[in-house]
């Protein structure tokens, strides 16, 4: 097998994105670029230079769209596939979306399948009462823990006293299952609906406070360029920018800060 260089890692995951927007605009599915992707797209016009992965999201109902054609096929393009913990094939209570001609490196996912990917994160919706939203992150941060360590090694962490305290726990979170940690993370991100409540947010997977947008905004949507292709993404993406990594989202940030997954990545 050829291991591809960093270079060629960014290409092959520009390529995913690229297909992949292509797919959701043939089958009339809303999909923007979030997170540090669009960061990149704004301060950089493509990737973050020390980062090497892809973030996008869809408001739930093209989300579940999207789930709907991939349970009939999943492949699309001939090299990309639709994976997600309904199907058997991830670990992860979102869509990861795969390039079929890849391999990783076992130390670098937790996937079933170990491919080169972009995560896919489900929009959901938010009640306007913040103590109960803060209660409904607090439930969702709760099991994502248990999800994590469900299929953690015994000694992982980025210091020893992470790694003395998951060691312990790791059991029970196996015990409590990954299927149902899944499960139960799908349906508390799913317990309110924009279109009542008219907030949308990264419910699944964000922060309390953070990703939060208006139904009126976050359909309101704008292009921006990433590596010399044009996406889409909310109007509002100053905001969500702001809010996401703040007030000098546009300034570098000092090297101890830039902090990559350096994956490592061969053609099959």
């Amino acid at each position: 097998m050829k291991q591809l260089t960093r270079k060629e890692v960014k290409q092959y995951l520009l390529d995913i994105l690229v297909n992949f927007d292509q797919f959701c605009k043939q089958n009339d599915l809303i999909m923007y670029l979030c997170a540090g992707t669009l960061l990149g797209a704004v301060r950089h016009h493509g990737f973050i230079p020390w980062d090497d992965d892809i973030d996008v999201c869809m408001d739930r109902e093209s989300y579940n769209r999207l789930v709907s054609i991939a349970k009939k096929n999943p492949v699309f393009h001939k090299y990309y596939k639709v994976i997600d913990f309904q199907f058997g094939d991830s670990n992860y209570p979102y869509i990861k979306v795969i390039d079929l001609r890849t391999k990783m490196s076992q130390q670098f996912g937790n996937d079933v399948a170990d491919y080169l990917w972009i995560d896919v994160f489900p929009m959901d919706g938010l009640p306007d009462d913040e103590k109960q939203q803060k209660q409904l992150y607090k439930k969702i941060s709760t099991i994502r823990e248990i999800l994590m360590l469900s299929f953690a090694k015994p000694g992982q962490g980025r210091s020893f006293a992470k790694k003395v305290l998951k060691t312990p726990l790791i059991p029970l979170a196996k015990l409590y299952g990954l299927k149902r940690a899944n499960n139960q993370l799908s349906k508390l991100s799913q317990s309110y609906d924009y279109h009542k409540t008219g907030l949308i947010g990264d419910v699944l997977w964000g922060d309390y406070g953070k990703e939060i947008l208006t139904v009126e905004e976050y359909f309101k949507s704008n292009k921006v360029t990433f590596e010399d292709y044009t996406f889409d993404t909310f109007a509002c993406w100053d905001r969500y920018l702001t809010e996401l990594y703040g007030n000098d989202y546009m300034e570098i940030p000092p090297k101890s800060k830039q902090v990559n997954h350096n994956l490592q990545a061969w053609l099959r």
